[in-house]
C-alpha cells in the first residue's frame, strides 16, 4: 500500500484491548506518523509495561480515566479515538467526558456498548464463562490470565509467538463490572467500524448491524482480531480516510 501525505493532520488516540498494551499499535503509529498525523497509544493501568500497577481495584473506570487524563493533560483537540476490542466498553464514558475534544470514534474489532453495560455482558457466553473460570482457577479470583493466542486467528506463526509472549494479566473487574463514570449513547456521535471478515463465528456481527442501522460506515478486511498487527495497512487506510473527512467525520466514507 502506498501512503500519501494527509492534510490536515489529526490527533489519533489509539486504545488497546484486553491483555495487550500500547505496543500493539506500533505498526499503525509508524504509518500514520509518516502521513503527518500525531499518534498517542497509551498503555492502560496494570497492563504490559505497567503490569506492576495491577491491583484488585483496577477496573474499567480506571482505564477510562487513563485516557481522559491523557487527552486533557495534553489539551488534545480534533481527536480521532480508536478503540480496539475491550476498549470499546470505555466508549460511552469517554464520549461523555471528552465530547468537545473528539471528532470521531473508530471502533476496530470492538464492542459497541450501550451506557452501563459490563464487558462480560457483551461477550459471547462461552467466552464469558471461560474468562470467569480462568480468574477463579488461576487468577486468585480477581485477574484473568492471557488467553490462548490462537483465538486471535493470526496466520503468521512468528507474529503469534511474539504476541503471546507480550500478553499480560487483565483485571476481572474491568470485565465483570460496568463503568460508574457518566456515560452517553455513542450512536448519536460520528463513528466508523472496522471488522475482520475472516473470523468464525463473527463475534461483532451484532455491532456491525447496529452501526449500519445508525448510518455509520463499516469496512470489512481480513486479518483476524488483531488487525493493527496482522493488517496494519488496512487499519492505517481506514483511520486516514476518517481524518481526511470534514472534522474527522469520515468524508471518504471508509466502507
Amino acid at each position: 500500500m502506498k501512503l500519501e501525505a494527509a492534510t490536515p493532520h489529526a490527533n489519533f488516540v489509539l486504545v488497546h484491548g484486553a491483555w495487550h498494551g500500547g505496543w500493539c499499535w506500533a505498526p499503525v503509529v509508524q504509518r500514520l506518523e509518516a502521513l503527518g498525523h500525531r499518534c498517542y497509544a497509551p498503555t492502560l493501568s496494570g497492563m504490559a509495561h505497567r503490569a506492576a500497577e495491577l491491583t484488585p481495584e483496577v477496573d474499567a473506570d480506571t482505564h477510562a480515566r487513563d485516557i481522559i487524563a491523557l487527552v486533557e493533560a495534553l489539551d488534545l483537540r480534533r481527536v480521532v479515538l480508536a478503540l480496539h476490542s475491550y476498549a470499546g466498553v470505555l466508549g460511552p464514558a469517554l464520549l461523555a467526558r471528552l465530547r468537545e475534544r473528539l471528532a470521531h470514534i473508530a471502533w476496530i474489532e470492538a464492542v459497541i456498548p450501550p451506557p452501563g453495560a459490563a464487558m462480560l455482558e457483551l461477550t459471547l457466553p462461552e467466552a464469558a464463562q471461560r474468562y470467569r473460570a480462568s480468574a477463579a482457577d488461576v487468577g486468585e479470583g480477581w485477574w484473568m490470565p492471557p488467553p490462548d493466542v490462537a483465538q486471535f486467528r493470526l496466520a503468521d506463526a512468528a507474529l503469534a509467538a511474539q504476541v503471546g509472549a507480550r500478553l499480560t494479566r487483565q483485571p476481572l473487574r474491568s470485565f465483570s463490572e460496568p463503568l460508574r463514570l457518566p456515560q452517553q449513547e455513542v450512536f448519536g456521535f460520528p463513528g466508523s467500524v472496522l471488522v475482520a471478515n475472516d473470523r468464525t463465528p463473527a463475534p461483532y456481527a451484532r455491532y456491525v448491524a447496529q452501526a449500519r442501522a445508525a448510518g455509520w460506515p463499516v469496512r470489512e478486511v481480513p486479518g483476524g482480531h488483531l488487525l493493527m498487527l496482522s493488517n496494519p495497512d488496512a487499519v492505517t487506510g481506514f483511520l486516514a480516510d476518517i481524518a481526511a473527512g470534514p472534522d474527522g467525520s469520515s468524508g471518504r466514507n471508509p466502507r
